[in-house]
């Protein structure tokens, strides 16, 4: 029994390590910036207003074979949105615009084979769990206090 804890716990603290060095944009493997591109470009477009949205923070992800669910948090950033530069992440971009809400995208794949992109302010989290129940790899969204806000 003290063996499967003791795994469990260091299970657990290479998973920390893990997800510590994802923090920023450029240390995310490549599978996961292709979905959080897309998350990009839906806030920017619905959200960003004048001023670009930016990549702030990977949240509960997961990949089981070909089904993926990618949950970002997004902010609006100082940096006015540049056409030539796109709706990625861009690194010189990474201050939060004062007293702008936060964002939590989805990207994954449905059960019926599509792909939902979505995304929704903090505060709005709790209305979008019947929508994000369609994705094949589910995992219901948090309150907005879980996330701190």
């Amino acid at each position: 029994m003290m063996k499967i804890g003791l795994k469990l716990l260091l299970l657990s603290a290479v998973t920390l390590l893990v997800s510590a060095q994802w923090e920023n944009y450029q240390d995310l493997p490549d599978s996961y910036k292709t979905h959080i591109d897309k998350a990009l470009k839906e806030a920017n477009e619905r959200f960003g207003g004048l001023c670009h949205v930016a990549y702030e923070q990977i949240l509960p992800t997961k990949f089981r074979g070909s089904d993926y669910f990618v949950n970002v948090r997004l902010m609006v950033t100082t940096c006015t949105k540049d056409e030539n530069k796109g709706y990625g992440h861009r690194e010189e971009c990474v201050t939060k615009k004062s007293k702008r809400p936060m964002f939590d995208c989805v990207v994954c794949n449905m059960v019926d084979g599509g792909e939902l992109v979505d995304c929704a302010r903090l505060m709005d989290l709790k209305n979008r769990n019947q929508i994000r129940s369609m994705c094949s790899v589910f995992y219901p969204p948090r309150d907005s206090l879980a996330l701190g806000q």
